[in-house]
């Protein structure tokens, strides 16, 4: 079944079945309406893939995670699915598992498809070579949560020095002194900005950092559990922790309660993301919110710009971080 199909079955032209399949023209209702009854009694499909062929473009955007199974990232994608809904536009999300591989495969699949566009968190072992075959592409891409550094490259996410700053000061007031920062790969750019707030406020406040009270693990549950044990059975005057992920501070929270901490009295927790979950566990957590959907939706923005043609200079988007305090604090 083709567009000419529908037309003679009409008796109307194929430049008007063609521009109510794309909403476009200047088509009487009742004609619009009865093209798409037709459509549907005749059972015709509209070929994108023929489309994409015509227009040198299509209307498919990639998103590619190192991590599809993190909550902060589905609440992020939320945000960018609903900016290209608004305009017609097909998402389509692919996981990485940082691997640099997969990740150069997904971008190759998207540029043999004529995809209009991609959105991606690189993998942490991202080569120098990725970065600069992508801009020799121009393929419009945006980068989001993690910073690569002197890429001229569009990036979304926030400020993770300063999201720190907050939670460790926020400790501090509450007069803890032996404070622990947990979870992150140590080789991440975006744990070292984390890191660099927590220690900045300590030294600050007269502390030294400890290197014995920082953990890296795994952004999971299971990794935040067995973080805070370990750190507590050798570390037990630690009293509090800023967790580098509510995914696990999630997890510490299991901890702390095996070990007869009781949360919000002798231990206190902060995270960071405010995924919806942290408001309604018991305690509620305290969090440093990021506004992932937020992020998300600045990214469709940002990418719409490049696919309609805005040749500025790259820029890069830092949404500032709130402090949300809940209960896994305590009172002051």
């Amino acid at each position: 079944m083709t567009v000419a199909d529908i037309a003679r079955h009409l008796g109307v032209s194929t430049a008007t079945v063609s521009m109510t399949l794309r909403n476009k023209g200047r088509i009487s209702e009742h004609t619009r309406q009865r093209v798409l009854r037709a459509i549907d009694e005749l059972g015709y499909v509209y070929n994108q893939t023929a489309a994409n062929l015509r227009n040198k473009s299509s209307n498919q955007v990639g998103l590619l995670l190192h991590d599809i199974t993190n909550p902060f990232y589905a609440e992020m994608t939320a945000g960018l699915s609903r900016e290209m809904e608004h305009h017609d536009l097909m998402l389509f999300l692919a996981n990485s598992e940082e691997s640099a591989t997969r990740q150069q495969q997904f971008t190759d699949s998207l540029q043999r498809n004529n995809a209009a566009g991609m959105v991606i968190c690189a993998t942490q072992t991202t080569p120098r070579s990725f970065f600069e075959s992508l801009q020799r592409r121009r393929m419009p891409t945006i980068l989001i949560v993690r910073p690569v550094p002197d890429v001229a490259i569009d990036f979304v996410g926030t400020d993770n020095f300063l999201g720190c700053q907050l939670a460790t000061e926020h400790l501090l007031k509450l007069g803890h002194r032996h404070i622990a920062f947990v979870g992150g790969n140590p080789a991440s750019i975006s744990r070292s900005q984390r890191l660099g707030g927590y220690m900045s406020k300590l030294l600050e406040h007269g502390i030294s950092p400890r290197p014995e009270w920082i953990i890296g693990c795994g952004a999971s549950r299971v990794e935040g559990t067995r973080a805070i044990t370990a750190l507590l059975e050798q570390h037990p005057e630690v009293t509090a922790a800023v967790c580098y992920q509510d995914v696990v501070a999630l997890g510490a929270i299991l901890a702390l309660r095996k070990l007869g901490r009781v949360i919000g009295q002798d231990f206190a927790l902060v995270g960071f993301d405010d995924l919806p979950e942290t408001a309604l566990v018991d305690p509620p957590l305290t969090t440093v919110s990021v506004a992932s959907r937020e992020i998300g939706r600045k990214a469709g923005e940002l990418l719409l710009e490049r696919m309609a043609g805005n040749d500025e200079p790259a820029k890069s988007i830092i949404l500032p971080p709130t402090l949300v305090v809940r209960q896994s604090c305590g009172s002051p």
